[in-house]
Order: structure tokens, then sequence, then C-alpha cells
């Protein structure tokens, strides 16, 4: 059982796996009808040229061949003409086998062919369907079985010879022969279709995570260089001995804040990439929501205070939920950076917390301010969202969402956009398991996640 469990790829992939299978092989199956379809004209042709000089009833002959060279001129017209699906270029091969056949039956029923005719021609049909017609070893299976099943029944009921008889022998052995040479080149096709399968995979994983380092370096480049040229300019002011006093103040605090949102980003992209290294353990642990908003919150009351927001917290003092501390304040701490960036001036930021049921606890940050464009929300929660300044021209990373869903859904949570109820209204929310969670066990992509899609 194991052995057949092993190869049992060989009949038939699982649904999508299948599709796409039948996707890689559509351009050689195509090419193979065409084969076929040619090798029965040639054949066809050449059997009536040599007909004409045999001992047979020649107009009967004469019409079988016609309407086989009818049918597979029409087919190999509208295989060129036109771009058949997969399912009909199976059953074409299906249909040009059997025509042909069904053409053999009648001229050696009522054209007095000799025996061998039908015989031959039978092994021909099989060697064309096991060999050349690319069908999947299923269709070949039923297919030769089904031309076997009808030539026993045309010697037994149709048109007795005793030379049918003797060939049953051969038959049955070609037959289990052609079998295991349709299982040897379904095998081929199939492991072929799985390697290529893997490099495209792997192909993928490369672009992306190159892309991934791209906009790393971009990133870190451009937010790197604004506090070093603002240390530049201080420590040019130094050694000029200007005594600047408003000026040097001034990059004093651009620099700190510069600096903290360089500090904010390193550290998440440090979390980050630890989080898909193989071994990584969380420290997760149940965690007082009130408490840990309002720190977070702390750090954004001097931006705040820059456009005059309001910062305004709602949260029952009982909440609590369950997860890796650090990871979620990174990503809470990225939103609220958000909103308040996007945010026009004297407005309200709004941080609400409530427990949407006994597993889950609901963290919604909401402003009114610079709207996100129906055609960047589906890239949401991606590299591929761009950096946009705020209202005050604040600069970002780009980088603050995509961390903020991967460490989100690392800990077994989701955050999206809700829609709005109110005009220039942009919500977020975030849901995380509470501390009275059963924790579920987490299987994540450690190479393929939000951040490198």
């Amino acid at each position: 059982m194991q052995f057949f469990s092993q190869y049992s790829f060989i009949w038939r992939f699982p649904k999508e796996q299948e599709k796409a299978y039948d996707e890689f092989v559509y351009p050689s199956n195509l090419l193979a009808l065409r084969l076929v379809t040619f090798i029965t004209l040639f054949g066809m042709t050449t059997f009536l040229i040599i007909d004409a000089f045999r001992d047979v009833n020649f107009n009967i002959v004469l019409q079988s061949r016609v309407v086989v060279l009818s049918y597979a001129s029409l087919l190999m017209f509208y295989t060129f003409k036109a771009k058949p699906s997969s399912r009909f270029v199976i059953w074409a091969i299906v249909s040009i086998a059997f025509i042909n056949f069904s053409a053999a039956m009648v001229t050696a029923a009522f054209a007095r062919m000799p025996g061998y005719y039908i015989t031959n021609l039978l092994f021909l049909i099989w060697i064309l369907v096991a060999a050349v017609s690319g069908l999947n070893l299923r269709y070949v299976l039923l297919l030769n079985l089904a031309l076997l099943a009808v030539f026993i029944f045309f010697s037994q009921q149709v048109h007795r010879d005793p030379f049918y008889f003797s060939q049953y022998p051969h038959l049955f052995v070609s037959f289990i022969y052609f079998v295991f040479v349709s299982v040897v080149l379904e095998y081929r096709r199939r492991k072929s279709f799985l390697q290529f399968s893997e490099l495209t995979e792997q192909k993928k994983l490369v672009e992306n995570l190159n892309q991934q380092k791209n906009k790393i370096i971009s990133i870190l480049s451009h937010d790197i260089a604004d506090p070093l040229n603002s240390l530049t300019s201080l420590v040019h002011l130094h050694g000029k001995k200007q005594n600047i006093e408003n000026e040097r103040q001034n990059l004093l605090t651009q620099v700190g804040d510069e600096l903290k949102n360089v500090t904010g980003l390193l550290y998440g992209l440090v979390r980050w990439s630890r989080a898909q290294m193989d071994g990584f353990v969380s420290e997760k642990k149940s965690v007082m929501l009130p408490a840990f908003l309002q720190n977070i919150v702390g750090h954004f009351k001097a931006t705040a205070a820059e456009k005059s927001l309001t910062l305004d917290i709602q949260i029952n003092s009982e909440i609590k939920f369950y997860g890796d501390e650090e990871m979620i304040r990174i990503a809470v701490r990225n939103v609220i950076s958000n909103a308040v960036k996007f945010a026009n001036v004297s407005t309200v930021v709004r941080v609400e917390a409530f427990l949407a049921d006994p597993s889950k606890v609901v963290i919604t940050i909401a402003n009114h301010g610079i709207l996100i464009p129906l055609e960047l929300q589906r890239k949401l929660f991606t590299y591929q969202l761009p950096a946009a300044e705020g209202t005050n021209g604040e600069q970002g990373a780009g980088l603050g969402l995509v961390m903020a869903s991967f460490f989100i859904k690392f800990n077994n949570g989701d955050i999206f956009l809700e829609s709005a109820n109110e005009p220039g209204l942009t919500k977020f929310r975030i849901e995380l398991p509470t501390a009275y969670a059963e924790p579920q066990a987490i299987q994540i992509e450690r190479l393929i996640s939000n951040f490198s899609r």
C-alpha cells in the first residue's frame, strides 16, 4: 500500500495541482494531436493507394477512407485556426482513434480486407495512444481497453474469423506491454512537471527575497540618511562655534525624533527577522491591555501636540490579551504612528479596545485625515504599498503595516481596514486572542510571509 501511495501521482494529482499539470502539458499535447492527425492523414492516403490494387471492394474502402480523411483534415485545420482547450485535445485524440478503428472494422467486414489489417491497425493505434498522443495514463488505459473490448466484440459477434481468434494471446500481451509503457512515460511527464514546479517556486522565492532585500536596503538608506544629515549639520555648527541656540535646539529635537523612528524601524526588522528563523520561540503571555496601550500612546504625545491632535483612549480596565508583548507592541505602535502621521491638524486619533467575545479582544485605531485610495487598499500589509507623506510632510518607511500584519498574524490574530461610516474616517481593526483563550499552534511559512508577497 505504501508503494501505491508513493506513486499515486502517476494516476492523478490533487485537483489544483492536476489543473496546473494540464496547463503544463497542454503545448506538447496539442503538438501530439497534430502529429496523430498528420499520421492519420498520411496513413489513410497511403492505404487508399495500396487498396486500389488489392482484390477488395474498393467503393466501400474509398467511402470509409474519405470519411476518416475529411474528419482528420477538419481537425487539423481547427487546431491551427483556433486554440482548442485541454479537454478538447483529449477528446479529439480519443475520437480520431475510434473513427480510425471504426473505419477499419467496416472495411474488414464488408470490403474483404485481409484479417491482419484490423489487428495491425489496432497495434498501430495502441502505439500512437501510448507513446505519441500524450494522453494521461487514465485516459490511455480506458481508451486502449475500450478498443480491445470493441475488437473482441467485433470478432465474436460481427465478423467471426479464425485468424482473429489466433491473435487474442498476442493482443493481450501487447495490451499489457503498452500499459507498462504508458506508466513509464506518464511517470516521466509528471516527474518533469514536479521538478518544473519546484524550480518555479524557488525562482519566485528568490525573486521575492531579492525584492524584499532591495526594499529594506532602500528604506534603511533613506531613513538613516536623514538623521545623519541632521547630525552633520549639528557638527558643522559646533565646528564653526556658532552659538545659534534656537537652531541647535531645533536640530537636536529633529535628530532625536529621526533617531527614534529609525531605532523603532531597526528593532522591528530585527524582531521580524528572528521570527522567521528556524527554532524561534516567541515569548507569549497574558498582558493587561490598558497599561499596554497607555504606554504606547504616551510615545506619541509630543508628535500629536505638534499637530494639535487629541489622543483619545477608550478601554475597559479588565481586558487582557495573550501573545508576544513586544511583537504586538511593534504592530500597534506602527498602526498608531500611521494614524498620527495621516491625521488632519486639530483632529482626534481615537484608540478603542473592547472584548468582542470571551476569546477575542479588539483594538481599533481611527483618524480623520488622508484616506487610502481604493487602488492601494488591496496592497495594504504588503511591501508593494508605496511610502507616502503625512499631512505635515512626515516621511515614512512604507513597512509599518507590513510588519504589523506579520506580527499580529504570528500571534494568531488578524488586522484589516474597516469600512468607514463617516466621511474622511480611516479605521484599522486589530483582533487578538484573550488571556482566556486556549493558545493554538501556529504554522507560519518562514520564508514567504505577508512581507514578501
